[in-house]
């Protein structure tokens, strides 16, 4: 389950020398700039406005923006001008930053080690196969001999490839099918060859 929505967080207060619209009360006003921000995970993860309200001490009466005399309008939009965004208010966007940052180095270590194992292969490689029913399968590498490789598939197909490790123990058929090793480089660029595992 996802828990998102937004909150605020106080960033200024000031002190108003200003009389209370309501009770009249002269330097009983506080007025408060507040940070609205977008959360996932109470993680902030951007900055949507800023808002403020204006609160006597006297008699407790709370002004929003929109309610406030033009007077306190006035010190509201001076004090919100001065406070700047505050950087944690991004902090969500730069970790997210960083995770696409990292799953794409990620992915790109992957495809460079594939590459490197359908270029160079050796026996005992596993290579995850998608299969023309739209199943996924795995085969062994079972000998390379020059450019020749010789492979045994497994004797079972799953209909997701988040289930190809549950193949990885199970056993393979007797029969022995032969690659050269670009037809694999072939089936690995075309997206038929999702991964290769090596001990």
């Amino acid at each position: 389950m996802i828990i998102y929505g937004s909150k605020s967080k106080l960033l200024i207060q000031e002190a108003l020398p200003d009389n209370c619209p309501h009770c009249g009360t002269k330097n009983s006003l506080t007025l408060s700039v507040f940070q609205k921000y977008a959360h996932v995970f109470w993680i902030p993860l951007f900055p949507m406005s800023k808002i403020g309200v204006s609160q006597c001490d006297h008699c407790k009466q709370v002004l929003e923006h929109k309610e406030m005399p033009s007077t306190l309008l006035s010190a509201y939009e001076n004090l919100k001008a001065q406070t700047k965004t505050p950087l944690w208010a991004f902090s969500g966007l730069v970790l997210l930053a960083v995770i696409i940052v990292l799953a794409v180095i990620q992915s790109n270590k992957k495809a460079d080690e594939n590459l490197q194992f359908v270029t160079a292969p050796k026996v005992g490689d596993i290579y995850e196969v998608k299969v023309e029913n739209g199943q996924y399968t795995i085969f062994k590498v079972n000998a390379v001999k020059s450019d020749s490789v010789y492979v045994q598939y497994s004797n079972f197909q799953v209909n997701k490839i988040t289930g190809l490790h549950t193949l990885k123990s199970d056993t393979y058929a007797p029969d022995i099918f032969s690659y050269s090793k670009q037809e694999l480089r072939n089936m690995l660029d075309s997206g038929t060859i999702y991964g290769i595992d090596r001990e």
